[in-house]
Formats: structure tokens, sequence, C-alpha cells
């Protein structure tokens, strides 16, 4: 019988091993799901951090240019009275049909402004579609008859960038942070939406 009992307490203590082994998986599994939780969170801290850094970087850009870019496109022969940041449009189920940084108006003409602190070509490829939404729905957007010019500022453009907006009619405004003002460079020929 010691054979059997040898027998019967190694069972007993596997069993026991297996408890043990169940209850530490337990504890771990819990532990690896608060972990994860704490690093989710820490994450939408982290995006919601470089979001705000991101807005704050627009925001100073935007203060750059806003102030300055009527007076300067009016000394090329607009004369645009009213310079509105952050204009978004909605079709007439509520979507949104795109947002515009900045918009320049009088009674007869528009400038629809694209801010970027890097200005690439795949900024102005969407500024192009933005163009073409605004006069698509001119209507809703309010711009019927108006005619609608464009430019993208930027504190930086990639050749491409700067070659497709010229290319396309568009001024361009280099912004230079440094000392808060903008150079202005007016297309050969402005191109009109």
């Amino acid at each position: 019988m010691t054979s059997m009992a040898t027998l019967e307490d190694i069972v007993a203590q596997l069993g026991v091993t297996m408890v043990e082994t169940r209850k530490e998986l337990v504890e771990s599994h819990k532990k690896l799901a608060e972990s994860q939780r704490e690093t989710e969170r820490q994450m939408l801290r982290l995006e919601k951090n470089l979001g705000g850094l991101g807005n704050s970087i627009g925001e100073i850009v935007e203060m750059i240019v806003i102030p300055g870019v009527k007076e300067k496109m009016n000394g090329f022969g607009h004369t645009f009275t009213m310079a509105s940041p952050g204009k978004e449009y909605y079709d007439v189920d509520g979507s949104k049909l795109t947002e515009v940084d900045l918009l320049l108006e009088n009674c007869e003409e528009v400038m629809v402004v694209e801010v970027k602190t890097q200005a690439s070509k795949k900024w102005v490829d969407r500024h192009l579609k933005r163009l073409e939404i605004l006069r698509k729905k001119e209507r809703i957007t309010g711009m019927t008859g108006k005619t609608m010019y464009a430019a993208v500022a930027g504190i930086g453009f990639d050749e491409e960038a700067r070659e497709l907006a010229a290319n396309n009619g568009m001024y361009l405004i280099d912004i230079h942070e440094d000392s808060e003002r903008i150079d202005v460079t007016p297309p050969n020929e402005a191109k009109t939406w």
C-alpha cells in the first residue's frame, strides 16, 4: 500500500498545484488587464496632448497669418472687408462638407486660405478638392456668383507643394515665425474657381 499512498499523495499534490497555478493565472490575467487599461489611459492622454499641441501650433500660425493677410491681399488689387477663421460648411443633410482655415471675403469675391505649418503636395491637393466642393455647393456655402481665389500659407513649403500651388494659380503665403510676418507671392496668373 505504500506505493498506492504515494500515488494518491502525488495526485493530491498535483490537484493542489493545479489549483494554485489556476489562481496565479487568474491573478496574472487581472494584472495584465489592469496594465492594458492603464496603457490605454496613458495613450488617450498622450493623443489628447499631442492633438492639443497640434492645435496650438495651428492657432499660433493662424494668429500670425490672419491679421496681415487681408491687407497684403488687398495690396494685390483685392478689396476684402472680412476675414473669418475656422469656417465649417455643412450639407443640407447635416453632413460636413469641408472646413476652411481662413476665408477672406467681400460682396463680390472670396479667397479660401489653407494654413499649415509645413505645406506639402498632399495638402495642396486637398485644398484643390476643397475648392471644388465649395464651388459645387456654392448655394449652401454662400459663394454663388462670387469669384473664388485660393492661397496656401505655411512656415515651410516642400518644392512640390510650392510648384503645384503656383501652377494652379494660388497665392503662396510664407510665414516667418521668428519675426511674426508674412510674405505673399502672387501667382503669375491667379486662377479662380
